[in-house]
């Protein structure tokens, strides 16, 4: 679209595929884009599904290689030519070293918006408060996407300037999205879609939950899709507890929706999130949720028993149990797989892009 706006933005992302936090960054794009400003999307990785709007810069293509030293001479040297006003970082931020490196002079002459995409805030914040102040000015912002981020932000690291903004979703989007194939399976199903993390996304639980339910008795399979350095492990689990036939395991598809939309429900059973964007994915197209209660996010989505279930977390007898519930108790699935949609309805691209037009022209 023309611009009308002088804003030259710049969003950093490790990857346009594989992630709800990779999805955001897509997101995000097509939201400044309308607004007017200057898009460019920096991908470190050489790894891009997503539709984006505006410029793409693909990092490890341009420098060649997947060498770190060349990918930060060739990171510098493009925030060097193209002067952005604003950068919007959205990576996970481990490693010291780099990321003084990158913050203090390859992004050094823009002003920088950091995000917080997780509530294990130490993914952003490599090393103690006094290094994680070595890496980030004081003028240097912050969005967490949801209120516990901000508030843990603020307790531990004492950064201040930091708003808490939800990561939306485009709803007439996905609603069409989940149209665009029909899934044909001969059998219901409950769906996890994201990485095979065990670290993060905790699917052992998830699955020895599965097991001690219902649902396989009643011929209900659970469907695991996606990928991840813990696949193998997850399978494994899977052959000893003798669930070969009943837990199906898909690849990945940059376009779940068709299946999100056919499930019973979706499901989480992470030890730490942020702001999942499954959650509030699924429950865009009409599919309640049944997730653990684990920081951060789900409690700020999930109305128990009125969009779908919230358990106490590490707890295979309340998930298992939960799992159940949707099953044997009809008017109650219904009645959440109503409210489902408009629950979500304060999180479309419509309402959440206020709040970043209001951040990035400073408006009060």
């Amino acid at each position: 679209m023309p611009k009308h706006n002088n804003l030259k933005i710049c969003i950093v992302a490790t990857s346009l595929s594989n992630g709800g936090t990779e999805r955001f960054a897509s997101t995000l794009s097509f939201m400044l884009d309308s607004l007017g400003y200057d898009v460019f999307l920096l991908s470190t990785k050489d790894s891009i599904d997503y539709h984006y709007a505006g410029q793409l810069y693909n990092l490890e293509k341009e420098a060649g290689s997947v060498n770190n030293v060349q990918k930060l001479v060739c990171l510098y040297k493009f925030f060097k030519s193209e002067k952005f006003d604003i950068i919007i970082d959205n990576r996970a931020r481990r490693d010291f070293v780099k990321e003084f490196l990158i913050y203090r002079f390859a992004y050094n002459k823009s002003r920088i918006i950091s995000m917080i995409h997780n509530y294990n805030i130490y993914n952003y914040f490599p090393g103690s408060k006094s290094r994680a102040n070595l890496i980030y000015k004081s003028n240097n912002e912050f969005v967490g996407v949801s209120r516990s981020i901000k508030d843990r932000m603020i307790s531990e690291y004492g950064f201040e300037n930091i708003k808490s903004i939800y990561n939306p979703i485009n709803i007439a989007d996905l609603q069409n999205k989940a149209k665009e194939f029909d899934v044909e399976l001969p059998y219901q199903y409950i769906l996890y879609y994201g990485r095979f993390e065990e670290e993060s996304k905790n699917l052992t639980l998830m699955i020895k939950s599965y097991a001690k339910s219902q649902l396989n008795k009643h011929s209900v399979k659970l469907l695991l899709m996606g990928k991840g350095d813990d696949f193998d492990y997850l399978k494994k689990l899977v052959e000893s507890l003798q669930l070969q036939d009943m837990v199906v395991f898909l690849d990945y598809n940059p376009n779940p929706f068709p299946y999100v939309k056919q499930a019973l429900f979706t499901t989480l059973s992470s030890k730490y999130e942020g702001f999942p964007m499954s959650i509030i994915e699924s429950l865009a197209v009409g599919t309640p949720v049944v997730s653990v209660d684990c920081e951060s996010g789900p409690s700020e989505v999930i109305k128990d028993r009125e969009n779908g279930l919230l358990v106490k977390n590490y707890d295979e007898e309340a998930l298992s149990l939960a799992f159940d519930m949707f099953l044997k108790d009809e008017p109650l699935y219904l009645n959440c797989k109503k409210n489902a949609p408009k629950s979500v309805a304060h999180l479309d691209v419509n309402v959440i892009i206020n709040a970043w037009k209001s951040i990035l022209e400073n408006e009060a």
